[in-house]
This record gives structure tokens, C-alpha cells and sequence, in this order.
């Protein structure tokens, strides 16, 4: 662990610049060791809340495909008693 006024610091720097580019830095060498270990912490933190936003993302999305499914099949079940309503009206 390093100083933490450090890491603050370094978060800032690392959300300003976003994953690809903190990615693209610690690839090439540009940081000293401590920097280098905290952006290896920090690109894995960004990894499991992407993980996590997408989990959700995938429930949601999930859960109102089958929203609109059942409102579908609701709407064509009134269409149906309603031709039926009709259709046996007309035959009296």
C-alpha cells in the first residue's frame, strides 16, 4: 500500500484518463512502481464494477423482455375475448 494522499491522487488521474488509457500507461512503463501497483489495483476494482453494472444491466433487460412478452400475450387474450364477445353476440 502507498501513501494514501498518493493514491487519491493517482485515483483522480486514473478516472480522468479512463481504463484504456491508465491501460495503455502502465503497459508502456510510464509509472514508478508504487503508481504502477495501485493502477493494477485500480484497473481490477473498474473490472468487478463493470462485472457488476453489467449483472444488473443483464437482469433488467431480462426482466422486461418478459414484461413486454406478458403484455403481449394480454393483449392479444383481450383481442380474443373481445372477437369471441363479438362473434357470440352476433349469433344470438
Amino acid at each position: 500500500m502507498g501513501d494514501p494522499k498518493n493514491e487519491l491522487g493517482w485515483r483522480a488521474e486514473f478516472e480522468r484518463f479512463g481504463e484504456e488509457q491508465t491501460r495503455f500507461a502502465l503497459d508502456s512503463g510510464q509509472f514508478p512502481e508504487a503508481k504502477r501497483q495501485f493502477a493494477f489495483r485500480w484497473l481490477g476494482d473498474q473490472a468487478i464494477e463493470r462485472r457488476v453494472r453489467d449483472q444488473q444491466s443483464y437482469r433488467y433487460v431480462r426482466w422486461t423482455f418478459f414484461a413486454a412478452v406478458a403484455a403481449v400475450i394480454v393483449g392479444i387474450a383481450g383481442i380474443v375475448v373481445t372477437i369471441v364477445g363479438i362473434w357470440v353476440t352476433l349469433r344470438h
